[in-house]
């Protein structure tokens, strides 16, 4: 075992420290302001549902693929998703399709939509795959921090499990070139060999948790 992956464990335990001091962690790795909070107020689930409208156009069964892929957002992470609506607010994300929409969104309304898509959360995770070739690679490279499904515990962590399996791909291409940030994902991505994405996404896409509709 090499000193950087003997290491990998302290880093991400204090990783996790640092993410529950702030309160949340988003894609980009630029923690929000502790007074913004994705559980209080109370979330409007109704107000929710209506603006949740807009985003099942891109991010359901059925739509239009687009360039780069969308995400299936149903029973995502609630924090997940409410810190990544700020930051392609706040542009520290950049999306041409998603700039548009959050710039008509207020804080409560990024809240509201975030408890509305994340719904309930299923009883128990998944059993895991392990008969696909991507599952000891999960294992060896990325359930430090995403479980051995997909699904992790951190807030504002993505839950990766049943995740569009070319979303996932893009998404790994843009943590490889550098086009997207994070910096515990930044780190472990230069030890992960390209050659293994197929096999990680398939394995990660293989698994039932993530809906594209309520």
């Amino acid at each position: 075992m090499s000193s950087k992956r003997r290491y990998l464990p302290s880093l991400l335990l204090g990783a996790a420290a640092c993410l529950l001091l702030v309160g949340a962690a988003s894609d980009t790795g630029t923690p929000q302001p502790t007074k913004v909070s994705w559980r209080v107020p109370e979330a409007d689930l109704a107000n929710g549902e209506a603006i949740a409208q807009t985003c099942m156009t891109c991010h359901q069964t059925g739509a239009p693929q687009l360039d780069p892929p969308t995400a299936k957002l149903y029973r995502q992470r609630r924090s997940y998703v409410f810190f990544a609506l700020l930051e392609f607010k706040d542009g520290t994300r950049e999306n041409a399709l998603m700039q548009p929409f959050v710039d008509a969104l207020s804080e409560k309304d990024m809240r509201d939509v975030a408890a509305y898509i994340a719904g309930e959360e299923l009883n128990q995770p998944p059993r895991a795959r392990r008969d696909l070739p991507g599952y000891a690679k999960a294992v060896r490279d990325c359930a430090w921090c995403h479980g051995e499904t997909g699904i992790g515990e951190l807030e504002g962590m993505p839950i990766l499990t049943g995740q569009d399996p070319e979303y996932l791909k893009a998404a790994l291409a843009e943590f490889l070139d550098g086009t997207r940030k994070e910096p515990t994902m930044s780190s472990v991505i230069k030890d992960v060999d390209p050659a293994d994405f197929d096999d990680l996404v398939e394995y990660y896409a293989a698994h039932e948790w993530l809906e594209h509709n309520p």
